[in-house]
């Protein structure tokens, strides 16, 4: 049996059903997935989003944080046993340049996973100028998505090294949570929290900080409630930048931070809004909201993570200039135009129907079959005859 070791710094519980699902798709291939993960970055704790992963698939393992920036792993064990070690790309891993030491003396096959440029604006230019410099070292890449492949394949990456994940979350639980909570319930929660069966909600769940642009959020709200008085905003998540928040809207009763929420508490909100609004990075936000059949109102960007590639402008989702003024405008024109509405919905719906976490894992699977004929024995499974178990 080969065996497969994916190293995480951490694990958050939106990966939970991915991993497990890739476990049963490999152990059926006859291949043995191992995933290691430590403590949150100390900085992250605030976020509360952890999980862990059921024996033997997970393997919590010690880790030390230096500076809170630089994570290291015990793990040497397990990658001396593996056939295959997939990692993340970012320099806090300081298992990657023994593992990039072993690629190169091919006593190791070794794949990244991840985003490939982090273009958010905090980033030092010098710790991406390194990235970019041995992304293409290793053996294989894991890429998010179709624009990470691309900006691999710009800097070097043989496009038959490279495998688009298309990175989800696990839509599917969400689409079944939605449709077991009937309308009246819906109804009921929304004129108990509102005051108004009528009222237009506009929802933001994710990740209470600052590549969020929560300020920009609440700026715009309250110029679309300022056009549009049946309007609500309804929050869940948590974050560092969670006592700002809850002071900010203190006089705002008709924004409703609700703290975390998860399972079918969350779905209850999804069901309940109109559209998803997201003023500073989306990231996976994007695959839940069109799960919803939600239209994803966002600003543009030039850090967005890469699954914004998954909005088509017009289609299921609108962008605007990144300012109050330009997203209250795009806000305002879908809760005022019903045919506009319908038609973004039905493009979240189908783009929902694409951006699975079940694809997520065929694809995944396939790279992993691919890396190991390429790079190890035959994985003695034909790639084009997988099919991924159905929990």
């Amino acid at each position: 049996m080969q065996k497969v070791l994916i190293v995480q710094a951490e694990m958050k519980h939106y990966r939970l059903p991915f991993f497990v699902g890739l476990y049963e798709a490999l152990r059926s291939d006859g291949i043995q997935l191992t995933v290691a993960y430590s403590n949150s970055n100390p900085a992250h704790a605030s976020r509360k989003d952890r999980a862990d992963l059921p024996a033997p698939l997970g393997r919590h393992v010690p880790g030390k944080w230096f500076f809170g920036k630089f994570l290291y792993q015990g793990l040497w064990k397990e990658i001396l046993q593996a056939d295959l070690v997939i990692i993340g790309s970012e320099l806090k891993y300081l298992l990657n340049p023994p593992l990039i030491l072993l690629s190169w003396l091919r006593l190791k096959t070794v794949a990244f996973w991840g985003l490939g440029p982090n273009r958010h604006t905090d980033r030092f230019p010098l710790s991406e100028w390194i990235k970019q410099h041995f992304f293409t070292s290793v053996n294989w890449y894991f890429a998010y998505t179709p624009s990470v492949v691309d900006y691999l394949a710009s800097k070097g990456m043989p496009a038959d090294r490279i495998t688009n994940v298309q990175n989800a979350t696990d839509s599917a639980e969400l689409v079944r949570l939605i449709g077991e909570i009937p309308e009246s319930e819906v109804a009921a929660e929304k004129l108990a929290l509102t005051g108004s069966s009528q009222s237009q909600i506009g929802f933001y769940c994710g990740l209470i900080g600052e590549i969020k642009a929560i300020p920009l959020l609440i700026e715009t709200a309250r110029l679309v409630k300022a056009r549009r008085p049946d309007f609500h905003l309804v929050m869940i998540g948590s974050g560092p930048d969670r006592p700002w928040l809850e002071a900010a809207i203190a006089n705002d009763p008709w924004i409703h931070y609700l703290g975390s929420k998860f399972g079918r508490e969350s779905a209850l909100y999804y069901k309940m809004a109109d559209v998803f609004l997201m003023a500073g990075a989306a990231g996976l936000a994007v695959v839940d909201s069109f799960a919803a059949g939600l239209p994803l109102l966002l600003t543009d960007l030039p850090h967005q993570p890469p699954e914004v590639s998954y909005v088509v402008d017009g289609e299921n989702g609108r962008f605007a200039a990144h300012n109050a003024a330009a997203f209250c405008e795009s806000i305002v024109a879908v809760l005022s135009d019903p045919a506009l509405m319908a038609t973004l919905r039905a493009g979240a719906r189908a783009a929902g129907r694409k951006y699975t976490i079940e694809a997520m894992v065929q694809n995944y699977r396939e790279g992993i079959h691919r890396c190991l004929r390429t790079y190890c024995k035959s994985s003695g499974v034909e790639v084009g005859n997988l099919a991924v178990p159905r929990s």
